[in-house]
């Protein structure tokens, strides 16, 4: 399993390198915040990261990961907003399937919004079968512009070790263990820092025969040892983080779904080894080495990995060794003649925003019109700018209709994911319309008068359960004030935005008990009837995830 070492390595150093290079807001230009704020105005969970002069902003928008690029300047560069298998244009499946129809998946799909270039598809193709992965583009209706070809990787995950008889296997491991290591990133247990030990026996509780092993430019321990049973391998920072660890699987007891998924790509096979792989960012993935009857005498491993479903994840095929190109046959020459030619007429293919069809629509608007207008038909469908929505940029414009002469119709507007904007519908009365134009009350402008009789800028915000929210400013600082629906006031936050501002103990505290994780944002609460407190969201980088802690105005924790 010496391999798995090197990948593993490699991949939580390359982590490390992208996370050193995180920064915090207050890091970024205002030039850059402010253009971030136009372009993405409901943006959440922003991270931000610098790479030489052009700043990366990870965010959510409608609970969908979102990257934005924009340089040191402020101008916008792009954003790439990451799109579902499911909600692609149906013309991009079958382009697929039609030129590569033994493809095995469709992964890191993005919608490209980019300065100066028409909306566009990214899609990264895995062909198996021919070692490849095509990173294909499209126009935003899912009509094929260009890709680029890359080798898939073919680096083995475990070591090559084919014994059939898994219990001849296990007894020459138990004989290595009698045998002395002479590895030069050998560690004694007693040399090792008091963190990782306290990790080692919390993950790896009752584990015995542990083996400990650290090159010497590498800040990662890696520990061999007996867990629960089997042979185990750990892996853990110098820090004491916990990275993953690596079980060994008996083979025959493998979950019937990883079963039924080899053998719809393998049927003359044999499964050699298999492990079950626990990380730390939750992406636990099943391992699994396979050897097709082919390639039996040659002892060429195939590695494939599942979810804990057992679902694919991504197959690495064995390498193959070099052998000399075989000449083509004259029906190999017309396939490949007619795939280029069929490149050719997609390439050329004229791309008019103003009039396509139905088939290069989001599946999220066909869905939508089934669900809501069940009996109508799309009659004329538009990607284009529209003056009454200036803030979406290019969306969808579809005209849909009940069939027959001079029946009702509407107009739907939807985002370049098929997210419904408005429908425009003379026919139909909708009373969510109705309950969203209301106003807030007298008496609650009245009761924010009698709370805060100096504010005299305010804007009001619609909340939940009939609530309203006031958001204004008061000594440079943003506060929201929310009052039930009976003009009741609830609570006030008002946002701390400048670090200095938080309590030296406060950043005391998480910079000592929680060195994982920075302060994203940090709110004063004010409630009636409790002392003001603070309500602090930290957020942990490795992970990427958020937590609450709240805290008395004195910086002591509240438990």
């Amino acid at each position: 399993m010496n391999k798995i070492v090197l990948i593993i390595s490699c991949f939580v150093l390359s982590s490390s390198f992208l996370f050193s290079q995180t920064i915090k807001t207050k890091e970024v230009p205002k030039s850059v915040i402010s253009q971030f704020k136009v372009k993405s105005p409901s943006a959440k969970s922003a991270v931000w990261e610098k790479d030489n002069d052009t700043y990366m902003v990870s965010f959510t928008e409608d609970k969908a990961p979102v990257k934005g690029y924009y340089q040191e300047s402020g101008e916008w560069i792009k954003t790439m907003f990451f799109v579902e298998k499911e909600d692609l244009p149906t013309n991009i499946i079958n382009y697929v399937k039609k030129n590569y129809a033994s493809f095995s998946e469709l992964n890191e799909i993005y919608f490209v919004k980019q300065q100066g270039v028409k909306d566009y598809y990214l899609v990264d193709v895995w062909v198996p079968s021919e070692k490849i992965i095509s990173t294909m583009k499209f126009t935003a209706t899912g009509r094929y512009i260009s890709e680029e070809k890359r080798e898939m990787p073919l680096t083995a995950v475990g070591d090559k070790d084919t014994e059939k008889d898994p219990k001849e296997k296990k007894n020459k491991k138990r004989k290595s263990k009698k045998t002395k290591s002479q590895d030069p990133d050998l560690v004694s247990q007693d040399k090792l820092p008091e963190a990782v030990l306290k990790t080692f026996k919390k993950r790896f509780m009752n584990a015995t025969d542990a083996k400990w092993y650290k090159k010497s430019e590498d800040t990662i321990y890696r520990v061999t040892c007996v867990f629960k049973n089997e042979n185990a391998e750990g892996y853990i920072t110098d820090k004491g983080v916990w990275i993953n660890t690596i079980m060994e699987l008996n083979t025959a007891r493998l979950p019937s779904a990883v079963n039924k998924s080899i053998a719809q790509f393998y049927t003359d096979y044999s499964i050699v080894k298999a492990w079950n792989e626990i990380r730390a960012d939750k992406k636990n993935q099943i391992i699994v080495d396979v050897i097709e009857g082919k390639n039996e005498k040659r002892n060429l491993i195939t590695k494939m990995y599942f979810d804990k479903n057992g679902r694919i994840i991504k197959i690495e095929d064995a390498p193959v060794p070099d052998e000399p190109e075989a000449e083509m046959t004259e029906k190999e020459k017309k396939e490949q003649a007619r795939m280029e030619k069929e490149f050719k007429k997609h390439q050329k293919m004229k791309y008019d925003p103003s009039n396509i069809n139905e088939s290069e629509l989001p599946s999220g608007i066909g869905l939508w019109i089934a669900r809501e207008y069940p009996e109508y038909l799309v009659r004329k469908a538009e990607y284009n700018e529209f003056d009454e929505f200036p803030d979406h940029g290019r969306i969808y414009k579809v005209l849909i209709e009940r069939p027959g002469v001079n029946q009702p119709y509407a107009t739907g507007y939807f985002t370049h994911s098929g997210k419904l904007i408005e429908v425009i519908d003379d026919f139909k009365k909708e009373e969510d319309k109705k309950e969203e134009k209301r106003k807030v009350s007298k008496e609650i402008v009245t009761a924010f008068k009698e709370q805060y009789p100096k504010i005299d800028k305010v804007e009001w915000v619609e909340g939940e359960n009939g609530t309203w929210i006031a958001v204004y400013v008061d000594k440079d600082m943003e506060s929201k004030a929310a009052f039930s629906a009976n003009a009741t006031w609830l609570q006030t936050a008002t946002l701390i935005e400048m670090e200095n501002k938080i309590p030296s103990s406060i950043r005391n505290y998480v910079a000592k008990q929680l060195p994982d994780k920075v302060i994203e944002t940090c709110y004063l609460m004010s409630k009636p009837g409790i002392k003001p407190y603070y309500n602090v969201t930290l957020y942990e980088r490795k992970s990427k995830t958020t937590s609450e802690l709240d805290f008395t105005t004195s910086g002591k924790i509240i438990e």
